[in-house]
């Protein structure tokens, strides 16, 4: 990523660059994001002039559909879901060509600090690139600043942790590279969690972003030719260090753990581009439709395949585009294919807590309505289903490792009774 690239997204997308020159490391990147997320937001912080940070680049729906070149949201969702049955092409360019190797000073790096509760100061758009014979995965994990050559990044239980465990088996130390900087076509690839051997760079490629690679001098780790901050070194088997507290995406606090300690051996600088890193805001819009996008419309393509009568489906904003679900359905959809397509939204994102159901009379962009559609067309004994002790989310508060309540609430209008009982009244 460069400005000019940044132009460019802005004129796709339809939205102005904001520049707001120097800023403080502490807290303003986010209240940056938070009162201007109509916009690009460009700054630099206190120190590091050198870098430009850049926020708020993915902020609605409408912003990923105009990226992807789709005409619409549905088009949008199969042009991602393709891109991970098909994915594009790799080529191996040199290494040295496009990056140049300076002395390990992560405090170069513009780690910020978010919110007042935040443990430390934070990368958030950090990809760590990894390896494992055949395999190999590029992923988000927050990472956290300790000192000039080290930093503890959060691992939950998929494929990077599954590359590193198998170093560890061997008793080694996990070769991985840190990247920042990348396209957003990339970003979104590594926001994925496809199966694991389906690397996310090739992801990335066919959405329409860097397809040239180089492999890092020491271990031939590939990342994007167009990075623009490559770090490379060794995730520790050994050393743990205390990571967090950290707001996440529901904008709370997540707890403190002990987590693995990335040692920086070598940091690389883009020979062909100026420094652009992505602060992206935990909890704002940007991280909540970021990660979210991907599953959202991966579970739009399963529940459609499995209950042809949807119509519609979304993650919503009250729950972080990550908790709460709604499908719309139309009167074709029986309340036993409206229950189907729970479970099926359920199989393609298992971090779902609660899903509503509603009839395509209903907009489900619009909250009012939806309330609407449960005070008027739920009867809880029939038409709320608890499946309890279930796998979820670790991220929801409520849940025991991760083990917990989904709710599914049908608030449709019964099939049995006439459907005028129940009709919507357009306001003439």
């Amino acid at each position: 990523m460069d400005v000019n690239d940044l132009d460019k997204i802005s004129r796709v997308m339809g939205r102005g660059v904001l520049n707001k020159g120097v800023v403080n490391r502490d807290y303003d990147a986010t209240r940056l994001s938070y009162k201007h997320s109509d916009s690009i937001v460009v700054f630099q912080v206190n120190g590091l002039e050198e870098t430009l940070l850049y926020t708020n680049i993915l902020t609605s729906r409408r912003d990923i559909t105009s990226l992807l070149g789709a005409k619409s949201l549905h088009e949008a969702y199969q042009v991602f879901t393709k891109s991970l049955s098909r994915p594009g092409r790799l080529e191996v360019v040199d290494f040295n060509e496009y990056f140049v190797e300076v002395d390990v000073d992560l405090f170069k790096i513009p780690f910020v600090k978010f919110y007042r509760e935040d443990g430390g100061y934070y990368l958030t758009s950090s990809i760590y690139i990894a390896c494992y014979e055949s395999i190999c995965n590029a992923s988000f994990h927050r990472t956290m600043y300790l000192d000039r050559d080290r930093a503890v990044l959060r691992i939950v239980p998929r494929h990077l942790h599954y590359i590193v465990s198998k170093y560890v088996e061997k008793g080694v130390d996990a070769p991985v590279a840190l990247v920042l900087g990348l396209d957003p076509y990339h970003e979104i690839a590594a926001a994925t969690s496809p199966p694991l051997g389906v690397f996310e760079l090739t992801i990335g490629a066919e959405l329409g972003g860097e397809q040239k690679i180089a492999k890092t001098p020491v271990y031939g780790i590939p990342v994007p030719a167009n990075a623009s901050i490559v770090v490379e070194g060794v995730i520790s088997r050994s050393v743990r260090a205390r990571e967090g507290p950290f707001v996440d995406i529901l904008r709370l606090v997540d707890v403190e753990r002990e987590e693995p300690v990335f040692i920086a051996q070598h940091l690389y600088l883009s020979r062909k581009r100026p420094l652009l890193v992505h602060s992206i805001a935990p909890g704002l819009q940007e991280h909540q439709l970021l990660m979210g996008f991907p599953r959202e419309a991966l579970m739009y393509s399963e529940v459609k395949r499995v209950v042809p009568c949807v119509e519609e489906t979304r993650l919503t904003s009250g729950g972080s585009t990550w908790l709460h679900a709604v499908i719309s359905v139309n009167r074709k959809c029986s309340e036993g294919d409206a229950k189907l397509a729970a479970i099926a939204a359920i199989t393609a994102h298992p971090s779902i807590k609660h899903i509503l159901i509603v009839d395509n009379d209903i907009d489900i962009e619009n909250p009012l309505e939806l309330e609407w559609a449960i005070s008027t067309r739920v009867k809880a004994s029939r038409d709320i289903i608890i499946i309890p002790d279930i796998r979820g989310s670790t991220l929801d508060p409520r849940s025991i490792d991760g083990l917990g309540d989904k709710v599914v609430v049908l608030a449709l209008k019964p099939r049995s009774e006439p459907e005028d009982k129940y009709r919507l009244v357009e306001v003439p």
